[in-house]
């Protein structure tokens, strides 16, 4: 059967009159014509469902302390291990001190592996389609509990490439659920989570940010590390990313700018002199730079390679991993700048993402 479309035109017979209280006679006309564009098929709300990606996430208090824990996936595989999630949350158990990690029992077939720099235990869950991760970490409380929940909430939207919400809306998403130490905040949050090259979603793994591949006009390509986020780029910046652990943050840039542009450009001390001043660091001396600058390969283009840790007043601490190298007449600057402690824990993933930086 054609699909067809109706039209109506307005015409008018003649020009109006004024004269004699004439008015304007006005004639309507339909006709029908095959429709331009096919029929839009009915949105199938639940294959769109099933393409989501799910964080289903418990937060729980014990004194300056905050623990979390983080099962990401597709839907259909966080609903497979829901309720298994919900019997794991309800068995933890915090130690006597929050120096200590706390205990639960782990459901039929779960294993437990070591923690690494930002968590402090990895939970596998094994499940049909690829096995699942739970992130077990920890973080300082500062500040109201309430702050902390949508700090964090908002985290995970981010990652799901969903909006922040406010605290109001956050505080209908999440529910406490109960633990041997007492209520835990309880939230799913749903989204898409950014794509590896090929296919594979970091989602279904925890983790976000993609590998760059080769492209027509890159000047470089890399292996971003898997728990940094996009960050903001122009022109200038050719990549960007930002490292966030709770209230900590920081930043890493690439940056090129012509070598010609002026004589501190590609003067090493010059540079670490004002990175210095960034972190709170006194003016360095000619010993201090010997003793900071560092000779580092990246590509096989030798450059210099310097960590500058600030001091713990005034707050906040601040630190930074830098490397400059010149190449093809411009000096390339690969700056990590951030919380102290947040950039001193991300050291190598630093210097694996340098390791993996291709010049084109």
């Amino acid at each position: 059967m054609t699909n067809h479309a109706v039209c109506c035109l307005l015409l008018f017979s003649g020009l109006p009159t004024f004269a004699g209280g004439c008015q304007r006679q006005e004639k309507i006309t339909s006709y029908t014509i095959d429709r331009s564009t096919p029929r839009q098929p009915p949105v199938d709300a639940a294959s769109i469902a099933r393409q989501l990606d799910h964080t289903l996430a418990a937060i729980l208090p014990q004194g300056d302390k905050a623990w979390f824990f983080k099962l990401v996936g597709s839907a259909a595989a966080v609903d497979r291990h829901r309720e298994e999630f919900l019997k794991f949350l309800s068995s933890i158990k915090l130690a006597k001190t929050n120096a200590e990690k706390p205990t639960w029992k782990l459901p039929a077939g779960w294993t437990e592996q070591p923690g690494s720099q930002m968590r402090v235990a990895t939970l596998v869950v094994p499940d049909k389609e690829k096995k699942l991760e739970i992130a077990v970490s920890s973080l300082p409380l500062t500040g109201s509990w309430q702050d902390l929940v949508v700090r964090n909430v908002n985290r995970w939207l981010g990652q799901l490439q969903q909006p922040a919400l406010d605290a109001a809306t956050i505080a209908k998403l999440t529910q406490p659920i109960a633990t041997k130490s007492g209520p835990a905040t309880l939230v799913e949050l749903v989204g898409l989570m950014t794509k590896r090259a090929g296919g594979n979603p970091h989602a279904h793994m925890g983790r976000t940010p993609p590998s760059e591949t080769a492209q027509p006009g890159k000047a470089l390509t890399y292996q971003a590390p898997e728990n940094w986020l996009p960050g903001r780029t122009s022109a200038m910046r050719k990549a960007a990313f930002r490292v966030v652990d709770g209230d900590a943050e920081a930043e890493v840039t690439v940056i090129d700018l012509p070598a010609g542009a002026g004589s501190q450009i590609t003067d090493v001390a010059a540079n670490v002199r004002r990175w210095a001043g960034q972190v709170g660091l006194a003016e360095l001396s000619p010993d201090d730079l010997k003793q900071l600058v560092k000779p580092i390969s990246v590509d096989g283009k030798d450059g210099s390679y310097v960590e500058l840790i600030g001091p713990d007043q005034p707050e906040p601490a601040r630190a930074m991993l830098a490397v400059m190298l010149q190449r093809q007449g411009k000096v390339w600057f690969f700056k990590m700048l951030g919380d102290r402690r947040l950039v001193e824990s991300q050291r190598d993933n630093f210097q694996a993402f340098l390791a993996s930086i291709h010049f084109h």
